[in-house]
C-alpha cells in the first residue's frame, strides 16, 4: 500500500491516469455522437438519375425519382454524373440508356437499367447503394411486367387463381447492368485509409509529446528559437522515414499504388508531417496539457474523416470540421491511391496549407512567449 501511494506522489502517475480516462471520456462522447442516427440521414447520400431515352423513358425516370428517398442531383450528362461520382460528390448513377423504352416491347432481350457505383468509398456505400439498385429495378420489373400482362390475361378471362400464376412465373423484363468503378479486390484494401491516419495522428502526437518535453530539458543549453527549429527538423526527419517504411510495408504486402511507390510516400509524407505539426501546435499552445487535446483531436478526426462512414451521413457539426484536419484529406488521397480515383493534387494541397497553417501558428506562439531566463535577465537589468 505504501508502495501505491508513492506511485500517486509521483506526478507522471497522475498524468497517466488522467490521460487514460480522458481517452474513455473523449471517445465516447465524440463517437456516440457523432454516430447518433447516422442511419437515419442515409437519405443524405446523393443519387443522380440520367435519362439518356429522352421524352420517351422521362416518366419511367421520373418515377424512380418519387421513389427514391434519397438526395438526388438531376439534370446531369453522364460524363457530368461520372465525375462526380469519381470526386465521391455523387453515390450512384442510374441511367436509363438510349432505346430503353423500345426495349421493353421486346420480351426476348428485355431491358437493362444501368447503375454506376465508385468502391473507392467506404463499405457502407457500396452495400447500401447495390440494395437501392436491386429495390429499383424489382419496382420497375414488377410493374412493367403487370402492365404487359394485364390486357393478355384479362382477354383470356382467365380465374385469378390462376392469372396471379402466371403474372408471378413470367420472366423478368427488367434487369440491373451494374457497372463498378474503381473496383476494390481486396477489402484490406478499404481500411488502408484509416489505418494511416490512426498511425500518423497516434504517432504525430506521441513524438510531439516527448520532443516538447526534450525541449523543456533543454531550454538552458538552447534558445526558444533554436529548440523550435531542432523540434521541426526532427518531425520532418521522422516524417520522411516513417513514411518510407509505410510504403514499403504495403508495397510488400500487396498494397500498390495508382501513382507508384514513390507517389504513395511522398504522399504519407505529407500526410505524416501535417499530422505532426498539427499535434505540435497543441503541445506549443498548452504545454503538457495539449496531449489530451490531441487525443480529442485524434477521436474527432478518426469520425469525421470518411474512412469508416461517408461523410454525407455524419452531422453538419462534423462534416464541417472535419475540413479543417489532415484526417479528411488523407483518407481522400489514400483511397486515390490504393482503390482509384481523380488524383491526389487537391489534397496534398490542402494538406500542405493545414502543415503551413499550424506551423505558422507554433511560431506566432514561440514569438509571444517570453521564457523565464529572459524575463529574469530583464528584472536583474532594470534592478
Amino acid at each position: 500500500m505504501k508502495l501505491i501511494i508513492q506511485f500517486l506522489k509521483q506526478p507522471v502517475t497522475i498524468v497517466g491516469i488522467i490521460t487514460a480516462l480522458l481517452f474513455q471520456v473523449f471517445f465516447s462522447l465524440i463517437w456516440i455522437t457523432g454516430y447518433d442516427h447516422v442511419t437515419d440521414r442515409i437519405d443524405q447520400l446523393p443519387i443522380a438519375i440520367v435519362n439518356g431515352d429522352g421524352s420517351a423513358a422521362q416518366s419511367i425516370a421520373d418515377n424512380i425519382s418519387a421513389s427514391l428517398n434519397f438526395e438526388q442531383v438531376k439534370s446531369l450528362s453522364l460524363a457530368e454524373a461520372q465525375d462526380r461520382l469519381g470526386h465521391r460528390s455523387l453515390r450512384m448513377i442510374i441511367e436509363l440508356p438510349q432505346g430503353f423504352t423500345a426495349s421493353l416491347s421486346e420480351p426476348s432481350s428485355g431491358a437493362k437499367i444501368r447503375y454506376y457505383l465508385n468502391e473507392s468509398n467506404p463499405q457502407m456505400v457500396s452495400n447500401v447503394m447495390q440494395g437501392v439498385a436491386a429495390k429499383v429495378t424489382a419496382a420497375l420489373d414488377a410493374k412493367s411486367s403487370a402492365a404487359g400482362l394485364g390486357g393478355v390475361l384479362t382477354a383470356l378471362k382467365l380465374p385469378e387463381a390462376e392469372a396471379a400464376k402466371i403474372r408471378s412465373s413470367a420472366a423478368s423484363r427488367i434487369s440491373s447492368d451494374i457497372q463498378i468503378v474503381n473496383p476494390a479486390t481486396n477489402f484490406a484494401e478499404t481500411m488502408v485509409p484509416l489505418m494511416v491516419v490512426t498511425a500518423s495522428f497516434t504517432g504525430g502526437m506521441l513524438l510531439a509529446m516527448n520532443l516538447s518535453k526534450a525541449s523543456a530539458t533543454l531550454a538552458a543549453a538552447a534558445g526558444k528559437w533554436q529548440r523550435l527549429s531542432a523540434r521541426y527538423v526532427l518531425m520532418a526527419g521522422t516524417a520522411l522515414t516513417g513514411s518510407l517504411i509505410s510504403t514499403s510495408l504495403l508495397n510488400t504486402l500487396g498494397i500498390h499504388s495508382s501513382q507508384g511507390f514513390l507517389g504513395m510516400w511522398m504522399f504519407e509524407f505529407v500526410v505524416i508531417l501535417s499530422c505532426m505539426t498539427v499535434a505540435n501546435l497543441s503541445l506549443v499552445l498548452l504545454g503538457d496539457a495539449g496531449a489530451w487535446l490531441n487525443i480529442a483531436l485524434l477521436s474527432m478526426q478518426m469520425l469525421s474523416s470518411g474512412a469508416t462512414i461517408p461523410r454525407d451521413v455524419l452531422s453538419p457539426f462534423y462534416q464541417s470540421v472535419g475540413q479543417f484536419f489532415p484526417a479528411y484529406y488523407a483518407v481522400d488521397g489514400m483511397l486515390d491511391l490504393v482503390i482509384g480515383g481523380e488524383g491526389i493534387m487537391h489534397d496534398v494541397t490542402a494538406l500542405l496549407y493545414i502543415a503551413a497553417v499550424a506551423t505558422a501558428g507554433s511560431v506566432l506562439l514561440t514569438l509571444l512567449r517570453r521564457e523565464k531566463g529572459a524575463i529574469r535577465a530583464e528584472a536583474a537589468a532594470n534592478a
